[in-house]
C-alpha cells in the first residue's frame, strides 16, 4: 500500500470508529485451507489467439482460468477484472477466453472475421458471447455494428446471447470484491466457515463487516470466513458498490 493510501485508509478507519492493531505481530499467521492446495503444470490456454506480450497501450497478461488448470490470456484491463469477476461468480461454469473467431459479412459486402474476449456458459445450460471494450472503444472502432451483424448472421453454433461489457462492468469495486471472493474460496477452513455461520444466524439486522471480526482471536481467519459467506450468498451488502470493513452485511433472506 502506497503511503497517501495508508493514511488515508487510517483517517477512514477512524472516522468509521474502526481500531486497527498497527503493532507487529510476533508471530506470522498462514492460511490454513482445509483442503491443501495443489500445484500442477499449468494447461495452455484454449483461445484462439495469444495477444502481444507487450503493448505501449493495454495491459497485457494472463491469469487462472475458472477451473486453475489452464492459463487466460488478457490484453486490457478490462478484460483482466471482467474474467476475474466472471470466475468469482458462481453462477458461470465453463468460461474461455480469446474464443470463438466467427465470420461475418461486413458493410463492404466482405467476409470478415471477428475473435470474442469471453464464452461462457451459465448453471442453466445458456451460453454467452462476450466483448470486452472501453466505452470510448467501442464508438470508435464500431464494435456494436459488428456486433449487430454477428447477431443477424447466426450465433446459434456458439451462444444464445451476445454481451458487451465495459469499464462500467469491470470497475475497480467489482475487482476488487471478486479478488477477496477468490482468495478466500481457495483459503476456505471448515472449521471457521462453521464457528461464522453459527455466529451470523442469529443476525436480526444489519451488521458492520468489521464488528463480525473482532468476537474471534484471529481476525485474518474470521475474514476469509465471512467472504465465503458472501460467496455462498449467506451474506450480502446492504449497498452496492466496494465492500470494506465499514460496509454492512446482512443475511440474504432478510
Amino acid at each position: 500500500m502506497r503511503h497517501e493510501h495508508f493514511i488515508k485508509q487510517h483517517m477512514l478507519n477512524i472516522r468509521a470508529g474502526i481500531k486497527v492493531d498497527p503493532s507487529v505481530p510476533t508471530e506470522t499467521t498462514y492460511h490454513k485451507p482445509t483442503v491443501p492446495p495443489r500445484y500442477t503444470p499449468v494447461l495452455p490456454s484454449r483461445g484462439n489467439r495469444k495477444p502481444s506480450v507487450k503493448s505501449p497501450f493495454n495491459w497485457r497478461g494472463s491469469q487462472p482460468s475458472l477451473d486453475g488448470d489452464r492459463t487466460m490470456h488478457f490484453e486490457s484491463s478490462i478484460e483482466l477484472k471482467a474474467g476475474r469477476i466472471f470466475r468469482a461468480d458462481r453462477n458461470f461454469v465453463e468460461l474461455r477466453e480469446q474464443w470463438p473467431t466467427v465470420k461475418y459479412q461486413g458493410a463492404d459486402g466482405e467476409i470478415h472475421k471477428h475473435t470474442f474476449d469471453f464464452w461462457l456458459r451459465l448453471k442453466c445450460g445458456k451460453r454467452k458471447l462476450v466483448a470486452a471494450k472501453p466505452t470510448d472503444i467501442v464508438v470508435s472502432s464500431g464494435l456494436l455494428e459488428i456486433l449487430r451483424r454477428i447477431h443477424r448472421g447466426g450465433i446459434a453454433g456458439y451462444a444464445d446471447t451476445i454481451s458487451l461489457v465495459t469499464e462500467a462492468f469491470a470497475n475497480a469495486a467489482a475487482n476488487a470484491n471478486a479478488e477477496w471472493i477468490l482468495l478466500s474460496r481457495r483459503n476456505r477452513n471448515e472449521d471457521e466457515y462453521r464457528a461464522a455461520l453459527e455466529f451470523v444466524t442469529g443476525m436480526s439486522g444489519p451488521m458492520r463487516f468489521w464488528d463480525m471480526l473482532t468476537v474471534t482471536p484471529l481476525i485474518a481467519y474470521r475474514r476469509t470466513a465471512i467472504w465465503n459467506l458472501i460467496d455462498e450468498g449467506v451474506l450480502k451488502p446492504v449497498e452496492p458498490g466496494r465492500i470494506t470493513d465499514a460496509s454492512l452485511l446482512v443475511k440474504a433472506s432478510q
